[in-house]
């Protein structure tokens, strides 16, 4: 899915007022090394979805969050055509939570959200506006 269409007005009121007090909410001050960015808000999105909603190695329950169902419920309701995809829940038998594993990929899924804030919404133009 490609989000372009997306409406990144109302993505960024709910990050803003909901989604971001879940992140930091979870996270509890806890601070980790940042790896990923992204460069346009669409680019962010798919970043941001894919590290979400897909359970990991050691953070199996990731998926369920209050804020990863928000999440899906906002790509939900504000990227038109965004497929409502069935995933595998094949990923009981994954290796237990990790509480650091769990607070790493959130801190990360935060970081994205922070490039998806400061990104231009398309990739075509290069120049930065402040």
């Amino acid at each position: 899915y490609n989000f372009s269409n997306c409406n990144f007005t109302s993505i960024t009121k709910i990050y803003c007022n909901i989604i971001f007090h879940d992140l930091t909410g979870d996270l509890k001050g806890a601070k980790f090394e940042q790896i990923e960015d992204c460069e346009s808000k669409p680019a962010c999105l798919l970043k941001i979805e894919y590290y979400t909603l897909n359970p990991i190695p050691g953070c199996p329950s990731l998926p369920d969050k209050t804020f990863a169902r928000r999440t899906r419920e906002a790509l939900n309701d504000h990227c038109p055509g965004y497929p409502e995809t069935e995933r595998n829940d094949g990923t009981q038998e994954m290796a237990q939570e990790v509480q650091n594993i769990c607070l790493q990929q959130t801190s990360q899924i935060l970081r994205l959200w922070y490039s998806f804030m400061q990104s231009p919404e398309g990739t075509k133009h290069h120049h930065h506006h402040h």
